[in-house]
C-alpha cells in the first residue's frame, strides 16, 4: 500500500514538473518572438532614418561657403581694368588692375575735339550685399595715370552694380556710376569729356 501511494506521488510530481516545464518554455518562446519583433522594428526604423538622411543630402548638401576668395577679373572697369584681379573677405572686397582711360576736352594744351586715352593703375572697393552668391554692391575707387604727361592727374567715384554668379566660381558684374576726373592741363571754364564709373567684367573665384 505504501508502495502504490509512493508511486502515485511521484507520477503527479513528475507530471506538475512536466506542465510546469512547458509553460515555461512556452513563456520563454514568446519572449523571444517579442524580442525579435522589438529587434526587428528598431532595424526597420534605422533603416528608414538612414534613407531619410540619404534622401536629404542629396537634395541639400552640407557645402561649407568660404569666406576669402580670389578673383582674377577681365573687361572693362574703372575699378579693377582691364585685366585685374579681387580679393574678397566676407561682404568686402579690395580690386587692383590696369585701366586705359579714354578723354576728349578743349583747352589750350588739349585742342578742341582732340582725343586721347591714358593708362591707368585702377583701384578701389566694393560691398557685397550677400558675399557669396548673386547680390547687388557698391564700389568705390579710382585712378592714376602712369604717364607724367597724361592729360588727367587722377579720377575718383562710385557706383552701383549687380554680381551674377554661375557654376562653381563664374561670375559677371555690371554697374555704373558717377566719376569726378581732376584735370591736370585744362584751366577754368574749359569743356572735358570723360566716360562714368563703369564695370563689365568677369571673374572666376577661387
Amino acid at each position: 500500500m505504501f508502495r502504490k501511494c509512493l508511486f502515485l506521488i511521484l507520477i503527479f510530481i513528475s507530471m506538475v514538473h512536466f506542465l510546469l516545464g512547458e509553460e515555461i518554455d512556452r513563456e520563454e518562446r514568446d519572449k523571444y518572438k517579442l524580442f525579435q519583433g522589438v529587434k526587428g522594428f528598431q532595424s526597420a526604423v534605422f533603416v528608414f532614418e538612414e534613407m531619410q538622411s540619404q534622401k536629404h543630402q542629396k537634395k541639400s548638401p552640407a557645402t561649407k561657403e568660404k569666406d576669402f576668395y580670389i578673383t582674377p577679373r577681365i573687361g572693362m572697369s574703372t575699378l579693377t581694368g582691364f585685366i585685374g584681379i579681387e580679393l574678397q573677405y566676407k561682404h568686402f572686397a579690395f580690386g587692383i588692375g590696369y585701366y586705359e582711360i579714354w578723354t576728349a576736352g578743349s583747352g589750350k594744351d588739349v585742342p578742341a575735339g582732340e582725343e586721347g586715352s591714358d593708362l591707368c593703375l585702377t583701384g578701389g572697393i566694393k560691398y557685397y550685399l550677400n558675399s557669396h552668391h548673386r547680390t547687388w554692391y557698391i564700389g568705390l575707387g579710382g585712378g592714376i595715370p602712369l604717364k607724367g604727361d597724361a592729360r588727367i592727374d587722377s579720377y575718383t567715384g562710385f557706383l552701383i552694380g549687380y554680381r551674377w554668379r554661375w557654376g562653381k566660381g563664374w561670375d559677371f558684374s555690371l554697374g555704373i556710376g558717377p566719376l569726378f576726373p581732376n584735370w591736370k592741363r585744362l584751366e577754368e571754364g574749359e569743356d572735358s569729356l570723360i566716360p562714368p564709373m563703369f564695370e563689365v567684367v568677369f571673374g572666376y573665384s577661387f
